[in-house]
């Protein structure tokens, strides 16, 4: 709640500099009296409507703090770890605030690709999802302010402060989000729009993603371009490909769909060159097919190279298939034969089949070097044809943006993978199966089998601000981690939320690890929220060598098996406290580790779990979902981790819960239950 908490002299003198640990009053009295061990802090937030807020806040002492190894049988004179972290900036009556720990920032992701053309501006919805470490009451933050400007200076916005869900045909799961249609008729009519927004946290200042977040363009959280066409004045343009009786000297584009079907060509480049010729003609946009579509008529095309045909200013040419209902049988091919640097700089494909042709081929490809160059594939299907998989079929594309597609089952050929440090970066949003090694991002997307945040490596950039949220993972027979960070991750965090991971077959790695396993980069702000772990461990911010690096996160509402941190004691070094918030739980609250640790069932300074349970912690309970398939299960995979009704899983309040629904479309109602899935329904 807003407000500011009653001036009650804090049992503790004074928060000291890294935030979580404190200076208690009375030292003596802290392990046996029954006095309270709160902490009244008043933070800074805002509330629904964007209005700046002292926010009243309760932290707990938890334990007294320990030496560090070998003195950890010794506690310290007077220093006593916090449930949650203190920030610059708060205040505590009666208590010196000497923290340096600045407040966490949000984390999002758009489910808008870049580029996007708005006709008619009550149907275009623009939509953002957050994560926050101070989510509560089913909402991460507490509001979501879209931000729409021309290049005149003109500018739209609208305040949203619900969320909505959005589920997707090819994934059959639902996204979690900020959703809003911005009134764009004050902004200049065929103008490249920018697209911002400005996130209100619970806690902590407003977040602009176009001053804190990554430059445009970027395959992390960024603006967003969007051309205004509500007037309809940048004027369409169609041309049909037929491989059957289409000619390429008597096809014509045209500004209408049934003239275009009318005359058809034979090849997509005379298609795009004869669009880009039309656009020049009727609507003074010279060398530019953008904003066009080609129409592929049902049955199979051979890609041949058109990029300089294909080239766009300002929006993708658009491939898609004439009838979207005939997506299996609309096929676009590479024909077996490399097509190197042949298509456009950005392009958008919709409705097809892409298929290989061959064992090795180079199939997409746009010559990127950068992030720059832009390729989106949507409601796609993707087609391995026998030929397995190659790191180079989709290559240099820039930023890859898949929406809804899916794969042939049995044939995918792992379109998002990486071959060697070339330009593609993939974003995943609805997909099943779509997402590969070097997914920068996804949202709601299932049958994915790792996720890897790897540091940046030749012209692909350091993933920052990553956020997967809503997913399902599952992996027989992983060589690594499932999902697993492996590289600094600073300031702006990185959010992994609502998903279900399921380890099974004849992998034993460990089914999340972050920061762990001799990891020596620093970590901070990674938000872990209503997550479910089914069958392996969680390896999380370890200090596992000699490098003393700070870790910490906010890890809430989450089903582990296992729950596994190693510090100092574990490892036997000398002042190894750099992860001592994750030893010390600060940031955690009302997880279930179903198994404990790896080592020992309680707690304890040999134990993994960590020096104290957190606040509604659980460990050692049954199993509690409808059918187990992990390791721990039949071990066959694909099972379904809807918590059993009648299982020990505890459950969370709405205050608690970061949102109002799950990936698999339950609301909250009067509280659900920890991890992934809310209901048992």
């Amino acid at each position: 709640m807003a407000g500011s908490l009653p001036l009650k002299i804090s049992p503790v003198t004074e928060i000291l500099a890294d935030g979580w640990r404190a200076e208690h009053r009375d030292i003596p009295s802290f392990p046996t009296t029954s006095e309270a061990r709160n902490v009244a802090v008043n933070r800074r937030g805002f509330d629904t409507a964007a209005t700046a807020v002292s926010r009243a806040s309760v932290v707990q002492l938890t334990s007294r703090v320990r030496q560090p190894y070998p003195d950890h049988s010794n506690f310290t004179d007077k220093t006593v770890a916090c449930s949650d972290f203190v920030y610059a900036g708060d205040t505590i009556n009666g208590a010196i605030n000497h923290s340096t720990r600045p407040a966490p920032r949000p984390i999002a992701m758009w489910l808008n690709h870049d580029r996007e053309r708005v006709e008619d501006d009550d149907a275009h919805i623009l939509r953002l999802a957050v994560a926050h470490a101070y989510a509560q009451q089913g909402q991460p933050v507490a509001a979501v302010r879209f931000i729409v400007r021309d290049t005149l200076g003109n500018e739209a916005s609208q305040l949203v402060s619900s969320q909505s869900s959005l589920g997707f045909d090819a994934s059959g799961l639902h996204v979690t989000h900020y959703a809003a249609t911005v009134d764009l008729s004050g902004l200049a009519q065929g103008d490249l729009l920018t697209v911002d927004a400005t996130i209100y946290p619970w806690v902590g200042d407003a977040f602009s993603i176009s001053a804190d977040a990554d430059e445009y363009p970027s395959p992390n959280l960024t603006t967003l371009r969007m051309l205004n066409d509500t007037s309809g004045g940048y004027g369409a343009c169609y041309a049909q490909v037929d491989g059957t009786t289409g000619d390429d000297a008597t096809g014509q584009a045209a500004p209408a769909r049934a003239d275009a079907i009318a005359a058809p060509f034979a090849s997509i480049a005379a298609a795009a060159n004869a669009i880009k010729e039309f656009n020049a003609a009727h609507f003074g946009r010279v060398d530019d097919a953008g904003g066009g579509t080609i129409l592929l008529a049902e049955g199979a095309h051979i890609l041949t190279p058109f990029k300089a045909a294909g080239r766009s200013a300002q929006l993708p040419l658009c491939i898609r298939a004439e009838d979207p209902s005939k997506r299996d049988t609309t096929i676009l091919t590479d024909g077996g034969v490399n097509r190197f640097n042949g298509i456009p700089t950005h392009l958008k494909i919709c409705d097809v089949t892409l298929q290989k042709g061959g064992a090795n081929t180079v199939f997409l490809d746009s010559g990127a070097d950068s992030a720059g160059n832009l390729l989106i594939t949507k409601n796609c299907l993707w087609d391995a044809n026998g030929f397995g998989s190659y790191g180079a079929w989709i290559y240099r594309v820039g930023r890859f943006v898949q929406i809804n597609c899916s794969v042939v089952p049995n044939e995918d050929p792992r379109q998002g993978n990486s071959f060697s440090t070339e330009a593609i970066m993939v974003t995943a949003i609805g997909c099943k199966s779509c997402a590969g090694t070097i997914t920068y991002q996804a949202l709601g997307c299932s049958g994915l089998d790792e996720f890897t945040l790897r540091a940046p490596i030749g012209n692909r950039p350091a993933m920052t601000g990553m956020f997967l949220g809503w997913n399902t993972f599952s992996n027989g027979s992983a060589t690594n981690a499932i999902v697993s960070a492996s590289a600094e991750i600073g300031e702006r965090g990185f959010a992994f939320v609502g998903n279900i991971v399921e380890s099974w077959g004849s992998s034993t790695n460990a089914a999340l690890r972050l920061n762990a396993d001799s990891d020596t980069n620093a970590a901070q702000n990674i938000v872990v929220h209503n997550n479910t772990i089914a069958g392996e461990r969680a390896n999380l911010l370890y200090l596992d060598g000699t490098e003393n690096v700070a870790k910490s996160g906010s890890f809430r509402n989450n089903l582990f098996h296992r729950i596994n941190i190693k510090s100092d004691v574990f490892s036997g070094e000398t002042s190894l406290t750099g992860n001592w918030p994750a030893r010390y739980k600060v940031g955690w609250s009302h997880n279930v580790a179903i198994a404990g640790s790896s080592n020992e069932p309680g707690y304890g300074p040999s134990s993994w779990l960590g020096e104290l349970p957190s606040i509604g912690e659980v460990s050692h309970i049954a199993a509690p979902w409808v059918d187990d398939r992990s390791h721990t299960g039949s071990n066959t995979g694909s099972g379904d981790y809807r918590p059993d009704a009648l299982s020990d899983l505890p459950k969370i309040s709405p205050a608690q819960a970061p949102y109002g629904s799950d990936l698999v479309g339950n609301t909250l109602g009067d509280s659900g239950f920890i991890g992934a899935v809310l209901s048992s329904a």
